[in-house]
This record gives structure tokens, sequence and C-alpha cells, in this order.
């Protein structure tokens, strides 16, 4: 009766330290999925922030979605927060150079990468990108554990523009936009015991944007 007391206790304990190995191990696991969704996002928001203001033939307006040639809109759905971007570039004419038009002529305007907007979507926890010439709806670019996007505007001097965070991005001049720094936060699903809550990953880089 002892003996099998003992073995109780024995398999009781071994199996409760292998259910703790192993919630350790998915919440692991779980935060470094997050910390490299962040750093795809990352990347590929940097990469097209390096294209803005791209611009040799100085185009001033357009016959599409974007009237008006602006290297960046810090605040384009105008919500008062620092949480998207839209960029203009003159890229992707006929055989793929740059042909004096902002994302094509009249009634034709399928040039990609020319007019791209990227904004945070708290409702889906997702980065999400939309060509205003090619995409008809946003797309989403990463998995649903994102938890901030924010981006930081310098000068020429790199003093920055409008505080970090910026309360009031219309009073940034994008003309003036020489650096951009780019914030991605991004929360693990599973609670980390030893942390007391959810992990969390917040990775930055920053881009020098082409000044008109």
């Amino acid at each position: 009766m002892i003996a099998v007391a003992i073995m109780a206790t024995v398999l009781g304990g071994t199996m409760l330290l292998a259910s703790q190995i192993q919630q350790a191990y998915s919440t692991d696991l779980d935060e470094v999925v997050v910390e490299q969704e962040v750093r795809f996002a990352l990347d590929w928001i940097t990469r097209v922030l390096r294209s803005a203001g791209s611009n040799p033939y100085g185009v001033e307006t357009s016959t599409c979605a974007s009237a008006v040639f602006q290297t960046v809109n810090v605040d384009p759905n105008a919500n008062g927060a620092v949480d998207d971007i839209q960029i203009h570039a003159d890229l992707t004419g006929p055989g793929g150079s740059p042909d004096r038009l902002l994302g094509g002529s009249a009634g034709s305007c399928n040039q990609a990468g020319e007019d791209v907007r990227i904004f945070y979507n708290a409702g889906t926890s997702t980065i999400r990108i939309q060509d205003q010439n090619t995409d008809a709806t946003a797309i989403d670019m990463t998995e649903p554990v994102i938890t901030g996007l924010q981006f930081v505007y310098y000068n020429a001097s790199h003093t920055v523009l409008c505080g970090d965070p910026c309360a009031t991005p219309a009073n940034i001049d994008p003309d003036l936009v020489a650096y951009v720094k780019v914030r991605v936060t991004g929360q693990s699903t599973a609670y980390d015991t030893n942390l007391g809550d959810r992990a969390t990953t917040t990775l930055e880089s920053e881009v020098r944007i082409r000044t008109r």
C-alpha cells in the first residue's frame, strides 16, 4: 500500500513537471513566432519606405488616385495618430523604369508601388498594405499578433518633427521629412508565468527618405 502511494506521488509529480515543461516550451515557441513576425513586418515596411520620393522627372500631379505627388503623407486617414503612412514614387512605367507618371496614365492606373498606404488595424491586430492603383482592398501582411505600429519623423538635421510619439501629425510639414523611424510591437498569445503577462516584442528601424 505504501509502495502504491509512493508510486502515485512520483507519477503525479512527473506528470506535473512534464506539463510545466510542455507549457514553457509552447510559450517560448509562441514568443519566437511573434518576434519573427515583428521582424518580418519591419523588413517589408522599411523596404517600401526606401522607395518613397523616387521622382527623377519631377512629377508634380497625377491623374490617378492621388492628384498631387507627395513623398510621404504622415496621416493619410486623418485620425490624428502616427500608425499609418502613404508614400509616392515614380518607379514602374513601361519597361520597369520611371515614366513621368504617378500610378499610370488616365484610365489605366495600374503601376504598382507608386502610391502605397501602410497602416495598423487594431480590430484585426495586423498591419495592412494597400496599393492605391492595383489593390481593390487592403491586404493583411502580418499574423494577428501586432499590437502597435508607429512612425516617427525627423528633419535633415535629425531633429524629431513632432515628438515621439507624435500627438498632432497634422502639424508635420511633409516636405521637411528626411528620416522615418518605424516601430513595430507584437504580443504573444500565450501567458508567460515568469513575466506574469503575455510577452511583448518591440523592434524599430530607421529609413532615410529621398527629399525633393
